[in-house]
């Protein structure tokens, strides 16, 4: 067996790979904890997947970190220390918190499972991220990889080619702290969202934006491409993610653009500056996007490649991959499920497998659905509470199925809870909350009501390929990614698609092309006779949380909000 850990700075998560090479299982500590981007060493999750699996010490091959700590901790010190005395307090504070750092997983095994910390073995951070991008690609040879994150041992965006799963060379490398991601991240903090998990809001907002206001234009500014150098050029004197622990901008950013808002007051889209805001988010998600494809350009320059793996952070910018994908070299884009810090747990443990053997067969595409779980296994936990609380329509799964849909057609919403979770960020039916996506009545309710989402944050529509075709404009260069809901796709024009109340404000949407044989392909079948072939689909939670993992978390959801039906693994049940 071969572990994988990504943990201490954003989500952590656990992948474990089997001796023949197929990813066994996968969990995210935020699933067990219910802190949303638990960063801490992900022990409920390594416990959990030790039990299931009955693993013993014996068995486990290799442990592997998702990046190289010693250099992960060291490089923003040196960075800061340029700016003293300004970086004092970060720099304390740094050293300070060594015990708290990466480093720190050598000790935290030991505690786990002493012997284990003599497995551990590190891994560049960034071929972390391409490693997991290259399980969900069908060529392993000869292909391109991006990596654009926020900070990740020594660089924060990265080109390499994989001439073989055992060749892959860097090529090209932006250094830290010019950072497209970070960059993105202060903005986000600027507009007053959370770090690390407001980035998404970020991006719906700028579809409200104009991309020639003053503020978007000023933005805009702030982070370019050198065309001679070849490089990400920051105009560093507006941030102080580099050298302050409380602020990731400077007073010069609130000189330039104004006061940043306030992050305890909901933003609304009758705001008095709301046109602000979104002209700010605007401008940065624009300065993402041309940065990009400049990276892209020079990969292409670099590679001659027409195959791109796509990952890190900043691949979770799904309004991107669009005029990614327009490019005219890319004839293929790959963005991995879970393209973030926790997905980098699953290439870190195929990196254990890749090193142990000399000639490993061709690595098998992992499921959208590794996460292994079945409701029934809590059944006699929650006994009582589903007596009390909820009634069992129906434990029939084709009768299931069929009353679920009728209540669809109805204008009802649908919460699920079916079989594995997802992998990455985005429910795609295993854990969702449905409904018919051209009932704007319903979109709202589970948008603002259920979610308590702001309502300038889209919906995504989810449909087979034959109805997706008839809507939007669909790119084969990402026909992958929307199977995983990475990227969004614009309406064809003049298209009914326009109103459609799960296409956003600029007439784009981040469809999802549901697999065959899945939960929802098996409800569009029964839907599309009564004239539905458009569901509305969100991760089961309430804004704020992590995604519901287990029957437990779904029941929760459905005693703090108005939800009424729950589609599980043991049949339907309807809130009394």
């Amino acid at each position: 067996m071969y572990i994988g850990i990504s943990a201490y700075n954003h989500e952590s998560a656990i992948a474990i790979v089997n001796k023949n090479g197929e990813l066994l299982d996968y969990c995210k500590e935020e699933s067990l904890s219910r802190i949303k981007g638990d960063q801490s060493f992900p022990k409920r999750a390594l416990k959990r997947l030790i039990q299931i699996h009955n693993i013993d010490s014996s068995i486990i091959e290799k442990v592997i970190f998702y990046e190289k700590p010693l250099s992960s901790f060291l490089i923003p010190l040196k960075i800061a220390s340029k700016s003293l005395p300004g970086s004092l307090d970060f720099l304390v504070h740094q050293l300070r918190n060594f015990k708290n750092s990466s480093i720190n997983c050598f000790l935290d095994l030991n505690k786990f499972m002493p012997g284990l910390e003599n497995k551990l073995i590190y891994i560049d951070h960034h071929l972390s991220h391409t490693l997991t991008a290259l399980l969900y690609s069908k060529s392993q040879e000869n292909i391109c990889s991006i990596v654009v994150d926020g900070f990740g041992d020594r660089s924060t965006s990265t080109i390499s080619f994989i001439n073989n799963i055992n060749n892959i060379r860097e090529l090209w490398a932006a250094e830290y702290p010019y950072s497209l991601g970070l960059f993105y991240s202060t903005i986000t903090d600027f507009l007053g969202f959370a770090i690390n998990e407001g980035e998404y809001k970020v991006m719906g907002l700028s579809a409200y934006g104009n991309e020639n206001s003053p503020h978007a234009r000023l933005v805009k500014n702030l982070i370019k491409w050198n065309d001679i150098t070849k490089n990400i050029d920051t105009e560093m004197e507006y941030f102080s993610y580099h050298k302050s622990v409380s602020n990731s901008y400077s007073e010069k950013l609130t000189n330039l653009l104004g006061e940043p808002r306030n992050p305890f007051v909901p933003l609304m889209p009758d705001d008095k500056y709301f046109q602000k805001y979104a002209d700010i988010a605007k401008g940065a998600q624009d300065s993402v996007n041309m940065i990009l494809k400049k990276i892209f350009e020079h990969a292409y320059n670099l590679t001659n490649s027409n195959k791109y793996l796509f990952s890190g952070g900043v691949a979770l910018n799904s309004a991107c991959l669009n005029s990614l994908a327009e490019l005219s070299f890319v004839d293929e884009l790959i963005v991995p499920p879970s393209p973030g810090d926790s997905g980098a747990a699953i290439g870190s443990a195929f990196y254990g497998y890749i090193t142990s053997n000399k000639k490993p067969r061709k690595i098998l595409k992992p499921s959208l659905f590794p996460s292994v779980f079945n409701c029934n296994e809590q059944l006699e936990q929650v006994k009582k509470i589903i007596s009390e609380k909820f009634e069992l329509i129906s434990d029939c799964h084709h009768s299931a199925l069929q009353i679920t849909s009728k209540l669809i057609k109805n204008g009802e919403i649908i919460g699920t809870i079916i079989s594995n979770s997802e992998t990455g960020p985005r429910a795609l039916g295993n854990r969702s909350l449905l409904c018919d996506g051209l009932n704007k009545q319903a979109v709202d309710t589970l948008n603002t009501v259920i979610k308590n989402r702001s309502p300038f944050r889209p919906t995504a529509p989810a449909m087979t390929i034959a109805t997706a075709k008839k809507y939007y404009q669909i790119k084969s260069e990402l026909k992958t990614c929307y199977l995983s809901m990475n990227a969004t796709c614009k309406c064809i024009d003049n298209n009914i698609s326009l109103d459609f109340p799960v296409t956003h404000i600029d007439g784009t949407a981040r469809i999802q092309i549901v697999e065959d044989e899945s939960i929802l392909d098996q409800l569009l079948c029964i839907l599309k006779p009564m004239g539905i072939e458009i569901l509305a689909n969100s991760s089961l939670n309430i804004s704020g949380d992590p995604t519901c993992f287990d029957l437990i978390d779904s029941l929760m959801v459905c005693s703090l909000t108005p939800l009424k039906y729950l589609l599980t693994d043991f049949g339907l049940l309807k809130k009394k």
